[in-house]
């Protein structure tokens, strides 16, 4: 899709030939059909006169950015993901699943340009579920047996982006090192979950898929981290970093959704046997083996934790 200008002289023209502002103004994505960003706030279709002010005054001094909203699915293969759901199929053994959570950090989210530049999507802040350049996506609801999640689900990312064509969508599956670190218990949302955050190794679960009766886990975040010198002590480091880059082509965010399939991730692993003295499933321990086929479905190389973009499979565009 490509997004151009509006003169703000047409913009007052349309309304001082009697058309009202919803017919001149209202656009699904917040643009006109030329591009020029016209002031609808809060994205209903209508446009009040405080709406009708920002979108001369865009008009005027020209749009920056374009409001763009990414959507996400959770499947498990072909069927929507659900809590307490029962699903079929799964793995090399055909095994039954039962989830209880479904949550994963993103970051450095940048949308790409057809020319193939990278652009960073700048977030909201809309002070929940993104931060700075970090949100949660979040699609349990609480309901049995989700009981460590929370009740309230996200499913989209907001932001901007500077107008242009785009047909890709670059992320970072996890939280950056600069605030992987910290305390949970005082840090503003959505990094103030102590279910997504792990005290052992002082640092965040950036995916965590749990299922009922504890029959698997899949729990992963940087590992082998080390604290530095000094007081008060701070990790300085980390080993195995555990962060995957997903880059995902032929994707226009206007129609497309990307889909985060739990189905994929597990389609290697045998889910009716476990690495014996180990958790069920996955907790990124660089011993159990376990999490080899799990990690190379996410992208991870599981030796040394760096990404491996070419091998995953949890994320897809539809």
């Amino acid at each position: 899709m490509w997004y151009g200008k509006r003169s703000a002289l047409t913009l007052l023209a349309g309304l001082l030939l009697g058309g009202t502002p919803s017919a001149v103004l209202a656009a699904p994505d917040g643009f006109d059909a030329n591009g020029q960003c016209v002031g609808d706030a809060d994205g209903d279709g209508q446009v009040t006169i405080d709406e009708i002010i920002i979108a001369v005054n865009n008009a005027l001094e020209s749009c920056e950015y374009m409001p763009v909203s990414l959507q996400f699915r959770a499947m498990v293969g072909e069927q929507p993901f659900e809590c307490g759901m029962q699903y079929a199929g799964i793995g090399t053994t055909a095994a039954d699943l039962i989830p209880s959570d479904f949550r994963f950090y993103v970051h450095n989210v940048r949308l790409v340009t057809i020319d193939g530049k990278e652009m960073p999507l700048r977030l909201d802040q809309d002070g929940i579920w993104q931060r700075d350049d970090i949100a949660l996506l979040d699609f349990e609801n609480r309901v049995r047996p989700c009981n460590n999640g929370t009740t309230p689900t996200n499913t989209t990312l907001r932001g901007g982006v500077p107008p242009g064509q785009y047909n890709g969508v670059r992320f970072v599956l996890s939280v950056p090192f600069s605030r992987n670190h910290q305390d949970q218990a005082v840090a503003p949302s959505p990094l103030n979950l102590t279910s997504m955050f792990w005290s052992w190794q002082d640092g965040y679960k950036f995916l965590r898929i749990d299922t009922a009766f504890d029959n698997l886990r899949l729990h992963v975040g940087s590992t082998g981290c080390e604290y530095g010198p000094g007081s008060p002590r701070q990790i300085a480091g980390c080993a195995r970093p555990n962060r995957a880059e997903i880059r995902l082509d032929d994707f226009d965010p206007a129609t497309n959704m990307i889909v985060a399939d739990l189905a994929a991730v597990l389609a290697d692993s045998d889910l009716n046997a476990n690495q014996p003295d180990t958790p069920p499933g996955c907790m990124s321990d660089p011993g159990d083996a376990d999490c080899a086929p799990m990690f190379r479905n996410l992208g991870i190389n599981f030796t040394d934790g760096s990404a491996t973009p070419a091998t995953q499979k949890f994320f897809r565009v539809e």
